[in-house]
C-alpha cells in the first residue's frame, strides 16, 4: 500500500474511532437548549409504583429550582444494574450519577469510579443529622476516611405479622427471646401454614447471607471483624443453631423465593417474618384486608441491633459536571425530599432528623402505626456488611458461610464443626 493510502486510512480509522467515543459518551452532555444534561441509571426508573412516584417527582422539583440542569433518568432493571455500570466504567462511559449499595461501595472506591462528596456537599448537616450507617458504615467503606456516597434510604429488619393471625393461634404476647420465637412459631404452624420463614433455598446465598446476618447481629455479633471472618463466633454459632432448631421444628417453608413467603406472610399463610419497612406496601398490594391488621414487634434477640443496608448516590470519575451532579444528590438528602421519601415509599430514609418534626411524625404514625418500631429501632443500626471488611471478599464469603449453612440443615451437620470449616475456608480468602 502506498504511503499516502496508508496515511488517508489512518485518518478515517481517527475519524471514525472520533465519532464512536463521541457516540458513547453519557457523562455531563449539553442539550440543544443549553442546559447540563446529567444522565443517572437507577432501577428506580421504570420500576413502576411508589418509588419511581418519588424519583419522578423529585426530578421535577429540582429542574424547576435549578433550570440549567437536567436530569436524564435511565432505566436499567436492578438485576442487569451492576453488568450494565461496570460495562460503562470500562467504557468510559459512566453516567454522571450512580447507585451503589453497602455490599459494594467500596469496590467502587478502590478502583476510582466514583469521587468524594466532602468538597461538594455539606458535611456538617451529614454528620449531625444522619443515620450511623451514614456516618459510621459509608466513611468505613473509604481507606482515606472521605464520604464517597449520600445514602439516600437505609434498611433494617424487624419482626412482622398480622395480629388476628396470632390472636387465632393463641399467641400473645410476640415472643421476646429467641426459645419463646421458636415456641410461638410452632403454635402458629398449622392446617397447612407456618410460623415463621426465612431464606431457605439451596443455593440462594446472596439472600440467604442476610438472613443469617440478622440472627448473627441480633445476638450481639457480627461474622467479621477487624476486617477478618468470624464465622466461628459463639454469636454466629448460636444464631445457627436456634435457625437450625426452627428448620427441624418444620416450622418454615422450604426451597421458597423470598417473594413467594413475602406473599405468604401477607395472606396469613406464614405468621412472621422478619423484613424491612417497606413490606406493608408489597402486603396491602397482595391483600388489601391486611390495613388495620398489621404489626411490627422488638426483636426476639439479647439485643435490639438490626442488621441494616444502606443504598445511596455517587458522583462519577468520569462526570464532567460533578458540583451539579453533587447539587441533585444533596437534594435528594434534603430535609423536604427525606420527608417524601419516606410518606410516598415506606422506606426508612438515610436522614433521622427528620423524626424530629413532631407533626410529620404523628402524620405518619396515624397514616401507620406500626412504623414507629423502625424510627425507634434507627439508631441501631448495624450494618450487615462487618465494618472494615474488603467488600470484594464478601461474596465469596458469604458463599462459604451459605454452604455450611446447607450442610447443617440439610445434613445434619454439627454446627460448630461446621462453622470452624467455614471460618477455615473464609480465612484462607483473606490470607
Amino acid at each position: 500500500m502506498k504511503k499516502e493510502e496508508v496515511w488517508k486510512s489512518l485518518v478515517v480509522f481517527t475519524i471514525l474511532l472520533s465519532v464512536v467515543f463521541t457516540g458513547c459518551s453519557k457523562s455531563s452532555e449539553e442539550n440543544e437548549d443549553g442546559r447540563i444534561v446529567l444522565e443517572m441509571p437507577h432501577w428506580f426508573f421504570g420500576h413502576g409504583g411508589t418509588f419511581e412516584e418519588w424519583i419522578d417527582q423529585a426530578i421535577q422539583e429540582f429542574e424547576a429550582q435549578n433550570p440549567n440542569i437536567k436530569i436524564n433518568g435511565v432505566s436499567i432493571a436492578y438485576d442487569d444494574y451492576w453488568n450494565r455500570i461496570d460495562t460503562s466504567i470500562a467504557a468510559n462511559n459512566a453516567g454522571d450519577i450512580m447507585a451503589f449499595w453497602s455490599s459494594n461501595l467500596g469496590k467502587y472506591i478502590d478502583s476510582g469510579a466514583i469521587l468524594p462528596l466532602d468538597d461538594y456537599i455539606n458535611m456538617d448537616d451529614i454528620n449531625n443529622s444522619w443515620s450511623p450507617l451514614q456516618k459510621d458504615a459509608v466513611v468505613g467503606a473509604a481507606e482515606d476516611g472521605k464520604t464517597y456516597l449520600l445514602a439516600i434510604n437505609t434498611g433494617f429488619y424487624l419482626p412482622m405479622y398480622r395480629p388476628s393471625v396470632l390472636e387465632a393461634a393463641g399467641v400473645d404476647p410476640f415472643a421476646t427471646t429467641p426459645e419463646e420465637f421458636i415456641e410461638m412459631s410452632k403454635k402458629l404452624t398449622k392446617d397447612g401454614s407456618f410460623g415463621f420463614a426465612t431464606m431457605i433455598q439451596p443455593g440462594n446465598w446472596a439472600e440467604g447471607q442476610i438472613d443469617l446476618a440478622i440472627w448473627t447481629i441480633g445476638m450481639g455479633g457480627h461474622y467479621g471483624q477487624d476486617g477478618k471472618p468470624t464465622l466461628n463466633s459463639p454469636e454466629v454459632i448460636q444464631a445457627v443453631e436456634y435457625l437450625k432448631a426452627l428448620f427441624d421444628a418444620g416450622v418454615i417453608p422450604k426451597e421458597t423465593d423470598k417473594g413467594t413467603y413475602r406473599k405468604m406472610m401477607a395472606t396469613g399463610n406464614v405468621g412472621t417474618i422478619i423484613d424491612g419497612s417497606w413490606m406493608y406496601a408489597l402486603a396491602e398490594s397482595w391483600d388489601p384486608s391486611i390495613e388495620g391488621d398489621y404489626e411490627v414487634a422488638e426483636l426476639p434477640f439479647p439485643t435490639q441491633n438490626v442488621a441494616s443496608f444502606y443504598e445511596g448516590l455517587a458522583v462519577s470519575s468520569q462526570s464532567k459536571h460533578p458540583e451539579e451532579a453533587a447539587k441533585f444528590i444533596e437534594f435528594l438528602g434534603s430535609p423536604e425530599q427525606q420527608k417524601k421519601l419516606v410518606d410516598i415509599t415506606g422506606v426508612m430514609p438515610g436522614r433521622n432528623d427528620i423524626f424530629e418534626d413532631e407533626k410529620f411524625k404523628d402524620d405518619l404514625f396515624a397514616k401507620w402505626p406500626w412504623f414507629e418500631q423502625f424510627i425507634e429501632h434507627a439508631d441501631t443500626a448495624v450494618s450487615f456488611v462487618p465494618e472494615g471488611m474488603d467488600t470484594n471478599k464478601v461474596p465469596e464469603m458469604a458463599k462459604i458461610w451459605y454452604s455450611y449453612f446447607e450442610r447443617v440443615l440439610y445434613n445434619n451437620m454439627d454446627v460448630t464443626e461446621a462453622m470452624n470449616a467455614a471460618q477455615e475456608e473464609a480465612l484462607a480468602l483473606f490470607n
